[in-house]
C-alpha cells in the first residue's frame, strides 16, 4: 500500500466482475477474484465505487467532499477498498495468503462396499467387499512415501464407503498406523468420516473426539422424505436410525456436519431440512445429485429405475431447463429465505458463511477449478485401484496403487484426458461468478459433454444461488457488527447487592 501522502495521485477504478447488493439498507460488496473478500461499505465507500474511472483518487474526493479538509476523510476510505480489490489502482496489490499455505493432500479411502441403506441415486455398485489386508498396506506404503517426498505438510483421508462404520475396527487400525508413519517424517495425518449416520459403534464418538476426526453425516429428509431418499435394506426407518446417530455424536461432544444430496424426490422436503439442521446447530452441504450413471436427465426422480447405463456411455448434453430448474429454484429460493430469516435473527449457529456450502462453489477464494483432483486429491478403491475421483472409482482408467508418492499418482492419472480448465467460453467468460463457479464438476461435465471446458449442466441454479450465499453472508455480517454495537453502547449494569 503506498504511503497515506500519495494516495491522492492514484488512478482509481472500479474492480471487475463486483456483486453489489443491500441488506438492511446497508450496501455490501463482493470481490470473486479475492480472498475473503466481502464487505458492508460506509456511504463513502459506496460512492467511491460509483465514481472510481480511472482518474485520481484526489481528484475524485474533491468532487464528492464539501471542502480540502473533507477530501481527506474521502481518501481514508482507500485502503479498505485497495485491499480486497474493490478498488483497483497502477501497483497496489489486493491482499493475498502470505506465502504458500499449508500443503495438503487429500485422499478419499473407500473402506467397504458394503452398505445398510440403498439408496437409489448412489454412484457405487454395492457389493459385500471390503478393503482386505493387501490393499490396506499398499496405501499405508503409498501414504508413507507421500509423507517422505516432502511435498506435503499434512495428509487427511476421508474414510468412506459404502458405510465406513461397518469397518470401524479396520478404520481405527489404519489411522493409528497411518498416524505413525507420517509422524516419523514430520508430517501431519487427519481424518473425516464420511457416514450415513446410522452407525454409531461403541466407543467411536469418544474416539473421534480425542484423535480430532471430523464427521459428516449424509441426510437427505425429515421423517419419510429420509426414509425414501435413504432407504433401510431390508426395511425399517432410515431416519430414527440417523437422528439417534446424530444424538449420540451431539451428545458426546461432536458436532458432525451434514451432507444433504438434493435431487427431484426431497425437493420440497429442503426446507423443512434446513429448518432442522439449524434447529440442531449443524452446518450443512448443498449437493445437487450427479447423473453420472443413470442416463435419463439432471435432477431425475430415480424410483423404479432400471440398470444404470455404462458410465464411457456420454450422456445427451444440455443444461438443467425450463421446470425442472424453475422447481429446483423455487425450492432452493424457499430454503434460503428460512435461512435468511434465521441469520437475520441473530440466532444461527455455525456460521453460515464459514460451513455452508453449495456444490463445489467457492465463493471465499477464486478457484481455477472446481476441486483438486488429479493435483491433490486421489480416490482409492477397496481393490487397492487408484483413480481421480471417488464418483469414477470401479470405472475405466483406474490403476493399481502404486507405492509411489500419492502427489505423483494424481499427476499421472488417466481417467479423464486433462482436469486442467480453460473456462475459454464466452459465456463462462463473461460471467461475474466464473472465480467461484470455475464451471462446477469436471467428472460431470465430462460425462454429458464429453470435455471439461464449459458451462455446467447447473449453470443457471449457480447463477441463482450465488447470490443469495453472497446476501446471506454480508447479512450475517450486518448482524454480528449490530451485535457488538449494542454491546458497545450498553449502560453499565448496577454492581451487585450486598
Amino acid at each position: 500500500m503506498p504511503p497515506r501522502a500519495q494516495w491522492a495521485d492514484l488512478p482509481v477504478r472500479r474492480g471487475r466482475d463486483l456483486y453489489t447488493g443491500l441488506v438492511r439498507d446497508r450496501p455490501f460488496v463482493h470481490n470473486p477474484h479475492g480472498h475473503d473478500a466481502l464487505a458492508l461499505l460506509s456511504r463513502r465507500a459506496d460512492l467511491w465505487l460509483r465514481a472510481a474511472d480511472g482518474r485520481a483518487a484526489g481528484e475524485i474526493a474533491a468532487e464528492l467532499a464539501v471542502d480540502a479538509a473533507a477530501a481527506q476523510t474521502w481518501l481514508s476510505e482507500l485502503p479498505l477498498l485497495l485491499r480486497n480489490g474493490f478498488l483497483l489502482a497502477p501497483g497496489v496489490r489486493p491482499w493475498r495468503p502470505k506465502g504458500p499455505g499449508e500443503r495438503v493432500f487429500h485422499a478419499w479411502l473407500h473402506l467397504t462396499n458394503a452398505c445398510n441403506l440403498a439408496c437409489p441415486y448412489c454412484y457405487i455398485h454395492k457389493t459385500p467387499t471390503h478393503m482386505g489386508d493387501a490393499a490396506v498396506a499398499h496405501t499405508l506404503t503409498a501414504i508413507e512415501a507421500t509423507a517422505r517426498s516432502g511435498e506435503v505438510d499434512r495428509i487427511h483421508v476421508r474414510f468412506a464407503g459404502g458405510e465406513p462404520m461397518l469397518r470401524f475396527a479396520a478404520m481405527q487400525r489404519f489411522y493409528e498406523e497411518a498416524t505413525a508413519r507420517c509422524q516419523a517424517h514430520g508430517v501431519r495425518f487427519g481424518a473425516a468420516i464420511l457416514t450415513n449416520g446410522t452407525v454409531v459403534p461403541a466407543g467411536a464418538v469418544q474416539w473421534c473426539r480425542e484423535r480430532g476426526v471430523q464427521v459428516s453425516v449424509s441426510i437427505d429428509g425429515v421423517g419419510p422424505m429420509q426414509d425414501v431418499m435413504r432407504p433401510v435394506v431390508g426395511g425399517g426407518s432410515s431416519f430414527a436410525r440417523v437422528e439417534a446417530g446424530l444424538d449420540a455424536w451431539q451428545a458426546g461432544g461432536i458436532r458432525p456436519y451434514a451432507l444433504v444430496t438434493v435431487g427431484a424426490s426431497n425437493l420440497d422436503g429442503l426446507p423443512a431440512l434446513a429448518s432442522y439442521l439449524m434447529q440442531r446447530q449443524l452446518g450443512f452441504r448443498f449437493s445437487l445429485v450427479r447423473d453420472l450413471e443413470w442416463g435419463a436427465g439432471l435432477l431425475d426422480d430415480r424410483h423404479g429405475a432400471q440398470a444404470p447405463h455404462s458410465y464411457d456411455a456420454t450422456l445427451p448434453s444440455g443444461l438443467l431447463a425450463g421446470e425442472p430448474l424453475r422447481r429446483l429454484q423455487r425450492a432452493l429460493g424457499a430454503t434460503y429465505d428460512l435461512i435468511e430469516a434465521e441469520v437475520g435473527r441473530g440466532t444461527l449457529q455455525p456460521s453460515f458463511r464459514r460451513t455452508h456450502k453449495f456444490c463445489d462453489l467457492e465463493p471465499w477464494r477464486p478457484i481455477a477449478k472446481a476441486c483438486g483432483a488429479g493435483e491433490t486429491y486421489v480416490a482409492i478403491s477397496e481393490q487397492g485401484e487408484v483413480g481421480a475421483c471417488q464418483a469414477a472409482l470401479h470405472h475405466t482408467g483406474t490403476r493399481p496403487l502404486a507405492a509411489s508418492s500419492l502427489v505423483a499418482q494424481a499427476r499421472g492419472q488417466t481417467q479423464l484426458s486433462s482436469w486442467q480448465r480453460g473456462l475459454g467460453n464466452d459465456e463462462c467468460n463473461r460471467c461475474r461468478h466464473k472465480p467461484s463457479c470455475a464451471g462446477g464438476c469436471p467428472l460431470l461435465l465430462h460425462r454429458r459433454e464429453g470435455h471439461v471446458d464449459g458451462r455446467s449442466p447447473y449453470c443457471e441454479v449457480f447463477r441463482a444461488v450465488l447470490p443469495r450465499i453472497l446476501r446471506i453472508a454480508a447479512l450475517e455480517m450486518w448482524v454480528g457488527r449490530e451485535r457488538q454495537r449494542t454491546l458497545h453502547t450498553a449502560p453499565p449494569m448496577d454492581p451487585p447487592g450486598p
